[in-house]
């Protein structure tokens, strides 16, 4: 057996290291004959810093190098470096490169810094390869001693001292002129909130002071003098600080306040309209409420949508929040294309009531005050819009049912504007087959459904919600929605589905809850499942006739990391269904009772050509009623799966699980996998690869980790559930590698995985043996019903549009 596998390992061997030396590998081309040429350059910084400062600065310091020194390197199929016409080596390069790297030390802080060149020459044949190392002493950082905000105004004044928490700029913490602009920027935003229109960056100004104060005190001895000053350069040696002050330029006309006057809506301005004219114009419908008017022409769009999304109230503050808030509300509505907005400063009287006291009546103040005028051109978007999409998928493992080729068409027509309300809807065609590659009958499914999705702008309840204004934005879902689908052999199930929900965002957190989702399901029971069950009698408590009368509870966020590089994704969902139905007399074996529950984090760290992305997701549904029929577990189109291009890649679609049971992998007939609960973990190492003319060419690494399960026990199916005796012999492992193809409006991604970790495997608790290594498990070779022999793959293809995750 040994001697029969081993040339299989020896060129399995040979292969891996052949990709290392390529990769390893530096061509170049083009390059000065018998004259020093730059080859690489290098940056090593030291001092007392963290790892990661020292990662950022010597990856911040390659920018800073003289063009003639930097390197051009290109890669090439993600293996190889090639250089082409290297730049001739000059020396003299060198003193500008130390000037400009010594310029961006000091703007992040470090000015006692020593930078000193190494140059090193490699000869190849021909090619005088030179090396050009910067070595970078840093020093002490400058330090913040104190800082102070100092305006003339005591209004700004008062402003800044009633949001100290919102700055980072404190005494101890590291000096650098990022460090003082970002905090100048936070204090422009502050301002603009409350009320200066005008106000921008030049208008104020942080002076930073390194002076020591114990020279500034007068002596006549100068030899006490010569002490102070030596003592202070000590001081500054071991311990550099500065005094930072904040105060505004010596200007007015930027430090007045402005108060919101009217607002002019003009819902049906072209994109080439000009806006001084429009406003000049005479309007056939002219509606106004309050401070706000709305002038148009053909009547295009009602009063009420314009004036609920808006959140410039006459006689508040200016506030540029709102003003912002305003045009991202108004431009999400999805009625218009553009939202601009022109401002007019005007001047106006405005009345303010001093409250009185026992001897004295209220007094009411009138003062002149500066005020703007908004007015708001909105582009209208073609009303209805009719479009298609072609999914495509495809998956390999299995020669019985894995080879399958998913094929989808979906056809949208959608109206911006229904009842001139700014309601959005959708109605959406959708017809999906799936074909075996490997089968004497190609059809294995047929999914047709189609589906209509109303978006209101509006929380419509018999309550009235309260705090509405906090929100970036809001809406009512009405959804309904009907489909058939038929795995050939299997069964057939028809729904229909009706839902009614809110959704609504604040920041970049996003909720989503339905009191009302109802679904009726009408399933038949085919030869091939009915086979099935006969075997495994627990999937007959999936598949079931049973209605769903649910709410449904989710929320996801995306925020990003303390790095700029990373961004993060978190989503978690919940729904319970049949709480109170279930009760009822005679529904009670009809309604299914559940809670089901499932969360996913995602993150992206981006670098200069690569990134890296992993996904953590989990989730479990709980059956709790007591009918022998309906109470087992979750209805299958409820529970969870694995495999497929954008889950566990080594497994075809649904071929993965229960647990480390082998029931389904030794079945003839149905092999389709469902489980209460799935926990699944995948990291991907994406890079490029080479861009043939406006295509991206990527691949990436990737590892995928995870099983679904039953929840309750089930003694026909042994190992299918979950417990924690099992838990590391129950999970899956798949790695693998692929390309993607990005045309920049879709991306085609083409991925193959094996099977590291197989819980069906039985030899060596579900690992693969690089000594016994073979490309099929040959312990599942079982004949099947058509007489064929049937076989399990320890690989999988995969065919997907869009990125996994």
């Amino acid at each position: 057996m040994f001697q029969q596998n081993k040339p299989a390992n020896i060129s399995l061997f040979s292969i891996c290291m052949a990709l290392i030396l390529l990769a390893s590998c530096t061509v170049v081309k083009q390059y000065p004959q018998n004259k020093p040429f730059v080859f690489k350059n290098l940056i090593n910084v030291v001092g007392s810093i963290s790892k990661d400062e020292k990662k950022r600065l010597e990856l911040e310091l390659q920018n800073y190098w003289d063009d003639s020194l930097k390197v051009r390197m290109i890669s090439q199929f993600g293996v190889r470096t090639v250089i082409r016409n290297p730049n001739l080596f000059d020396s003299t390069a060198i003193n500008s490169s130390i000037t400009f790297m010594r310029s961006f030390l000091n703007s992040q802080g470090y000015y006692n810094v020593v930078l000193n060149d190494s140059i090193h020459i490699d000869t190849v044949k021909t090619q005088f390869r030179t090396t050009v190392l910067m070595n970078v002493q840093l020093g002490k950082n400058l330090t913040i001693d104190s800082l102070a905000f100092d305006f003339k105004s005591p209004d700004l004044q008062k402003i800044v001292m009633g949001n100290e928490k919102e700055f980072q700029l404190k005494k101890g913490r590291q000096y650098s002129k990022q460090t003082i602009a970002t905090e100048l920027d936070k204090l422009v935003t502050l301002f603009r909130r409350n009320g200066y229109y005008k106000l921008n960056r030049e208008d104020l100004l942080a002076v930073v002071d390194t002076t020591d104060i114990s020279l500034l005190e007068i002596t006549l001895d100068p030899f006490e003098q010569a002490r102070q000053i030596a003592e202070a350069t000590e001081r500054r040696r071991l311990n550099p600080t500065v005094d930072v002050v904040i105060r505004e330029r010596d200007t007015t006309e930027t430090f007045l306040k402005y108060y919101v006057g009217n607002v002019f809506y003009y819902p049906e301005a072209r994109i080439n309209d000009i806006p001084d004219s429009l406003m000049q114009m005479d309007f056939n419908i002219v509606y106004s409420k309050s401070n706000k008017t709305s002038k148009q022409n053909t009547s295009f769009i009602h009063f009420r949508p314009l004036d609920e999304h808006t959140y410039l109230q006459k006689g508040s503050l200016y506030n540029e929040e709102r003003y912002f808030k305003t045009v991202n509300a108004l431009s999400q509505l999805g009625t218009w294309n553009q939202v601009d907005i022109r401002t007019r400063e005007m001047t106006d009287t405005m009345q303010t009531i001093i409250p009185g006291d026992s001897l004295n009546a209220p007094q009411v103040k009138v003062d002149s005050v500066n005020m703007l005028n908004f007015h708001l051109f909105l582009t209208p978007a073609q009303k209805y819009s009719i479009s298609t999409d072609l999914e495509v998928s495809r998956n390999s493992g299995t020669i019985l049912n894995g080879n399958l080729l998913g094929i989808a068409n979906n056809i949208t027509l959608r109206n911006r504007n229904v009842w001139k309300e700014a309601i959005q809807s959708s109605s959406i065609i959708r017809n999906g087959i799936e074909l075996s590659l490997a089968n004497n009958a190609p059809l294995q499914t047929f999914q047709s459904s189609i589906s209509h999705t109303l978006s209101i702008p509006r929380l419509l309840a018999p309550w009235q919600f309260k705090r509405m204004n906090r929100l970036d934005a809001y809406k009512t879902v009405v959804n309904f929605s009907a489909a058939y689908t038929e795995r050939r052999n299997f069964f057939r199930l028809r729904s229909l589905v009706g839902s009614y929900g809110y959704e609504w965002k604040k920041k970049n957190n996003i909720w989503l809850y339905k009191p009302l989702n109802v679904e009726l399901n009408s399933l038949d029971v085919l030869p091939g499942l009915d086979s099935a069950f006969i075997k495994n009698p627990f999937l007959r408590t999936a598949f079931n006739t049973g209605y769903v009368v649910s709410q449904t509870l989710t929320f996801n966020t995306t925020f990003a990391g303390k790095k700029p590089n990373v961004s993060n994704y978190v989503r978690i969902s919940v729904e319970e269904a049949g709480g109170l139905l279930g009760f009822l007399k005679g529904l009670n074996d009809k309604i299914y009772r559940y809670i089901k529950t499932e969360g996913e984090f995602r993150q992206l760290r981006s670098f200069k050509k690569t990134a890296l992305a992993y996904r953590f997701f989990g989730g479990i549904g709980y059956n709790y009623s007591d009918d022998p029929k309906i109470g087992q577990s979750l209805p299958f189109f409820k529970q969870f799966v694995a495999g497929g291009p954008n889950s566990m890649r080594a497994w075809p679609l649904r071929q993965l699980g229960l647990g480390s049971s082998l029931l389904s992998d030794t079945s003839t007939s149905f092999k389709d996998r469902y489980g209460d609960i799935q926990l699944e973990t995948n990291i991907e190492f994406r890079f490029p690869i080479a861009t043939i003319s406006s295509v991206k060419i990527g691949s990436a690494i990737f590892a995928d980790i995870g099983n679904i399960w039953n929840l309750k026990n089930n003694f026909t199916n042994a190992n299918s559930t979950l417990t924690w005796n099992r838990f590391a012999r129950d999970i899956a492992i798949g790695v693998g590698s692929g390309l993607r193809l990005d045309f920049n409006y879709f991306l085609i991604r083409f991925d193959f995985a094996f099977k590291v970790k197989d819980p069906a495997r039985i030899k060596n608790y579900g690992w693969i043996n690089i000594r016994d290594f073979e490309w099929r498990n040959k312990e599942f070779e079982i004949e099947g019903a058509d007489g064929k022999l049937l076989k399990r793959n320890n690989y999988a293809f995969q065919l997907g549009i869009g990125l996994p995750f």
